[in-house]
């Protein structure tokens, strides 16, 4: 017949025995759970936005790059708005925007040595055009390329700068300027612009040629 010091001495074999045991498999099944739920933290986690990517050059993303680059811009229309009303500022920056963008046609054409209308379009293929706008393509032909702009970097930028007029002078109102500073040929039709407060932009560039 067991003692009670017999029975003690069973009970402290058995605890010394089970209990790293018994931890060991809490630990391993705790560490199985954390990857698990790692994993399906992983799976589930959102692709970073295009506009949040890095972009070539310095080290910021397209966002930060185009707030740093439009922000000194937007205080000083803002400036010169007080100093002459909003209508001038407005001719001027459009003014402005005419120049550069028939500067930027010119360069096109230089680039691409062709001026016909499946040249200017492959531009929109670019991915340096893809990495900064959202788009789906509504019509392509010989003489028609339409596209429905959903997302728009400089839209973003200037709409987040409270000078989605500005931003309209600046960047949008050059659109119609560029095509037809790589070909009068070449015409676009648009009636609505994010900078402007629309769901998308409908670009409709025909070949008249």
């Amino acid at each position: 017949m067991k003692t009670k010091d017999d029975l003690s001495s069973e009970r402290r074999d058995f605890l010394t025995k089970s209990v790293p045991v018994c931890a060991a498999a809490c630990l391993a099944t705790s560490n199985l759970f954390a990857m698990s739920s790692g994993f399906s933290s992983s799976q589930q986690q959102k692709e970073v936005h295009k506009f949040d990517k890095k972009r070539p050059g310095p080290d910021m993303t397209y966002n930060r790059y185009q707030i740093a680059r439009q922000l000194n811009f937007v205080r000083f229309a803002k400036f010169l708005e007080q100093e002459i009303g909003k209508e001038k500022m407005l001719d001027l920056v459009k003014k402005h925007a005419t120049e550069r963008l028939l500067s930027a046609a010119k360069r096109d054409l230089e680039r691409l040595g062709n001026s016909d209308f499946k040249s200017y379009i492959s531009i929109f293929r670019n991915p340096n055009m893809l990495a900064t706008l959202t788009m789906d393509i509504i019509e392509d032909t010989d003489t028609v390329f339409e596209i429905k702009v959903k997302e728009c970097l400089s839209a973003n930028t200037f709409l987040r700068l409270d000078a989605g007029d500005i931003g309209y002078a600046r960047v949008c109102w050059g659109d119609y300027v560029w095509a037809e500073g790589f070909n009068p040929m070449i015409k676009l039709i648009r009636d609505k612009t994010l900078m402007q407060g629309d769901d998308f932009c409908n670009h409709r560039y025909v070949w008249t040629g």
